[in-house]
């Protein structure tokens, strides 16, 4: 996945020796009330932090961060700088935002966003492209500045300056959309409605406009960035917004399967899962797609992709029965795939396809279940009740019973595997299917061989058909 990322702002001037000039003095001469001082004062910061991991001689201690931070977000509220000395300290902020965790939360507790939200609705070009960058940097540093960047008013206004962005320098428009990639990793944001569908409608169109994508080379980051959106399980209404963009998701399905992009692989199928994520509808809508059962295939047959695949077939397995059906008309290539990821070393893929048997035995019918049991899937019930996730458990114990009812044939089968061992190891919590399926085994259990016959057997004949050949 595509994470957040920061970027310096770097000067291509050899910036000044250190022994030149006093930093203390620069540091006054920003707290100064003068506008030429101030102004000074930012030009030489620009120059100091933008070369800062160039091998500068220029060292900055960081006990001036605080009185600098102070001094260019001064600056900045006064309104007394022209535009150039606006663009100076916002790419100081830019820069100090890169330096570590500590300097950006300083600029963050002291409402630099408010200011910065200002300044990205600029008449100029390069201060707002250079706010913009600010931005990117602060949310790309943790989950709470990244939280602090999704606020809706910035939002609002990210999103009205994409769906004009087509007006900008591909160089800005590009740097537009990795700072809302930034802001919307990790999913789950919360946003208006009419935010998120101006989001969507504007990253579809960009996706779908070949030509662009290809000389701005950005299609991994709008795919990321598309699949983040519809990231928010308590709002699947933007996984409509998604479906309704004309040939949207076919035309992801197809830049999975052209081997010419592989860069966008991973991002398309993280898109495609989020919707497999969605309701039985929207799931509905992913699986008629002609193609969408030849990207599960390719990706099922890529080692880098299997993770992501198992977690797809995990959320397509548990919504409903006629999605299991869907799984299981290619049962044998799909069984010994699943075999294999609950065999593996990879802990996400073990993971995943654990929860593809437990969903499956959640989701199936009884005809569903009778071909699983067939493939023997009773065989993974112990994985599913061993393993250190208390959901998994409950899938299997609450199944566990059930399945035994129905197929009490497989009665040694759960003797040898002690399944009611491993409930009995849950604790105390699965206590009810302990006693339920101890229940049943008792029923099904055998007679015992009477002790004076030891060698007593039981032969059953068949009828022989009534031939003279005989």
């Amino acid at each position: 996945m595509v994470k957040s990322s920061k970027k310096e702002k770097n000067e291509t001037a050899t910036p000044p020796e250190s022994d030149t000039f006093n930093i203390n003095l620069f540091v006054t001469m920003l707290e100064s009330s003068c506008r030429i001082q101030v102004s000074t004062a930012l030009y030489f910061f620009r120059k100091a932090f933008a070369s800062i991991h160039d091998g500068s001689d220029i060292l900055i201690r960081d006990q001036f961060y605080v009185r600098i931070k102070n001094g260019v977000l001064n600056a900045l509220r006064s309104e007394i700088l022209d535009v150039d000395g606006e663009i100076n300290a916002v790419w100081i902020i830019t820069n100090m935002c890169c330096i570590s965790k500590e300097v950006t939360h300083l600029f963050v507790n002291s409402n630099v966003l408010e200011v910065l939200t200002q300044l990205i609705r600029s008449s100029n070009p390069r201060l707002s492209n250079q706010s913009i960058w600010a931005i990117a940097n602060i949310s790309a540093d943790c989950v709470s500045c990244k939280t602090m960047c999704r606020r809706p008013k910035l939002l609002k206004i990210l999103s009205k300056m994409l769906q004009n962005s087509h007006q900008l320098e591909d160089t800005e428009r590009r740097q537009l959309i990795w700072c809302i990639n930034n802001i919307l990793t990790g999913g789950r944001a919360t946003m208006l409605a009419p935010v998120a569908r101006s989001f969507i409608r504007t990253f579809s169109n960009l996706i779908l406009d070949t030509e662009v994508i290809e000389r701005m080379n950005c299609a991994p980051m709008v795919l990321w960035t598309l699949a983040n959106l519809v990231d928010i399980t308590h709002d699947t209404t933007r996984i409509d917004m998604l479906q309704s963009q004309t040939n949207l998701v076919e035309h992801v399905i197809l830049l999975f399967l052209d081997e010419n992009e592989k860069q966008s692989h991973a991002a398309a199928l993280r898109l495609l899962g989020n919707i497999a994520v969605g309701s039985d509808t929207q799931t509905d809508h992913l699986l008629t797609k002609i193609n969408f059962r030849y990207v599960l295939h390719r990706a099922m047959s890529i080692p880098e992709h299997h993770c992501e695949v198992a977690w797809i077939y995990s959320n397509i397995v548990a919504g409903a029965v006629r999605h299991v059906d869907f799984v299981l008309e290619d049962s044998d290539r799909f069984y010994g795939w699943l075999l294999s990821g609950i065999n593996s070393d990879i802990p996400r893929f073990r993971k995943e396809s654990l929860w593809i048997v437990g969903n499956l035995l959640a989701t199936a019918d009884e005809y569903q279940r009778s071909q699983l049991v067939e493939f023997g899937i009773i065989n993974h019930l112990p994985d599913l009740l061993k393993y250190d996730d208390g959901r998994l458990n409950e899938k299997g114990a609450v199944t566990a019973t059930e399945l035994l009812r129905e197929h009490p044939w497989q009665y040694r089968l759960y003797k040898d595997l002690d399944i009611l061992g491993c409930i009995d190891a849950l604790g105390p919590q699965y206590s009810t299917q302990k006693g339920e399926l101890q229940m049943l085994l008792n029923e099904l259990e055998p007679p015992k061989r009477m002790e004076i016959h030891p060698e007593c057997r039981v032969v059953c004949y068949s009828k022989l058909p009534n031939d003279s050949s005989i």
